[in-house]
Parts: C-alpha cells; sequence; structure tokens
C-alpha cells in the first residue's frame, strides 16, 4: 500500500484581524483534503470557526460532535448552514484554538462530502466531530469564517493527500 503524501496546496498567515479566510480554485488533483488552522481572539467575542463549501448556505451541513472540558462533556448533533469545527471552544481574550479536519473524497461527484474534526484549546478543552456536507458537488472552495467577530491572528493551511 502506497505512503500518502501530504501537498501544500495554499497557506495563509494573518499579518491582521480577519472575519474570514478563503481557499479557492482549490484543484481536483487529490483523493483527500486536510485544513490545518489555528487563531487567536483577542477580544470578548468567543469567535468559532465556521466552515463552509463552495459558497453553499443552504442547510445541507450535519453533523455530530463530542466535547470534552475539565470535569464536564457534552455532545450535539444538526443541521445547519455551516459546519462549527470549535464548538463549545470558543477563542476570546487571548485564547488560541487549534483544529484540524479531513475532508474526503472533495473531488467525486458521486457521494456526499464527510469531514472529521479535532479541535482542542489547551485551557478548556477537546472537541470531536463527523460531519457531512450534503452535495455530490466537487469542493473548489473552502470558506472558514469566525461565528462572532475576527481572528485576531492565525495560520491557515491546506493539504492535499495523494493515496
Amino acid at each position: 500500500m502506497a505512503t500518502p503524501t501530504y501537498t501544500l496546496i495554499d497557506s495563509t498567515v494573518l499579518s491582521s484581524a480577519a472575519s474570514s479566510v478563503t481557499f479557492s480554485s482549490i484543484p481536483a488533483d487529490y483523493r483527500d483534503l486536510v485544513l490545518v488552522f489555528e487563531f487567536t481572539n483577542d477580544t470578548a467575542t468567543n469567535a468559532q470557526p465556521y466552515l463552509r463549501f463552495n459558497g453553499d448556505t443552504g442547510s445541507n451541513y450535519h453533523f455530530v460532535d463530542a466535547l470534552g472540558y475539565g470535569s464536564g462533556t457534552q455532545s450535539q448533533s444538526g443541521t445547519f448552514t455551516y459546519l462549527n469545527l470549535g464548538n463549545g471552544l470558543a477563542a476570546n481574550n487571548g485564547e488560541t484554538l487549534f483544529s484540524i479536519s479531513s475532508i474526503q473524497d472533495y473531488s467525486v461527484t458521486d457521494k456526499h462530502k464527510a469531514v472529521l474534526v479535532r479541535s482542542n484549546k489547551s485551557d478548556s478543552g477537546t472537541l470531536m466531530a463527523a460531519g457531512r456536507w450534503a452535495s455530490t458537488t466537487a469542493i473548489s472552495s473552502i470558506l472558514i469564517y469566525a461565528s462572532f467577530g475576527e481572528f485576531s491572528s492565525g495560520v491557515f493551511s491546506l493539504y492535499g493527500i495523494e493515496a
């Protein structure tokens, strides 16, 4: 079996605050995508990272997640107009959130797209989630945006995985 190879498609380093980061014109050359980012929010706005594919704002994003923090846990599922990559792990007042998401079979046009997520903040917990974008359209753009406020700083990278 071949060893998967990660190829950097694009990366954005925020030199000033931004409410969103977009990866566009994503080539269909890979099997899967991996989205890795960390951001800091210096305000008290409780920013959570939301994700959309191809500008789709319909209720086509389904997910189930589990969050562990301190001595507690929570879980939820639902259908939304976005995927929440940090549900329950809002960043504010200088906190940093780290997230890695695997987007499987992103360029195929005969099935929905699956997303596996792990996000964490060192001071408050870890989130694991599975999501689905209910579309058979190949993913050509990814928007990551702050639920409230802005990302004060951060690094956002998108990798293609060759199988």
